[in-house]
C-alpha cells in the first residue's frame, strides 16, 4: 500500500470528521476574531511574519555550520615501528 492511498478504517474516518469539524470551528472563530480586530489581527500577522523570518535565519546559520567541511585532527601513526 502506498501513501497515496486512501485508508479504510473508521477509526481514521472518524478522526478525520473531528479534524473537519475543529478546523471549521477555528476558521469561524479565527474569522470573527479578524472581522472585530482588524488592527490587532494586522500586528499579530507582522509579529509572526517576523518570528517566522527569524527562525529561518538561525536554521540557515545552523544548516551552514553543520554543513561545512569539519577539519578533523588526526594524529600520525608510523606503521614501519
Amino acid at each position: 500500500m502506498s501513501g497515496s492511498e486512501p485508508v479504510d478504517n473508521p477509526l481514521v474516518d472518524e478522526a478525520r470528521k473531528l479534524a473537519s469539524a475543529l478546523t471549521d470551528q477555528a476558521q469561524q472563530a479565527f474569522g470573527r476574531f479578524r472581522e472585530q480586530n482588524p488592527e490587532v489581527f494586522g500586528h499579530l500577522a507582522a509579529a509572526g511574519n517576523e518570528l517566522l523570518s527569524a527562525y529561518r535565519a538561525a536554521i540557515a546559520g545552523h544548516e551552514r555550520r553543520w554543513s561545512a567541511p569539519e577539519r578533523a585532527e588526526s594524529e600520525q601513526i608510523d606503521l614501519d615501528d
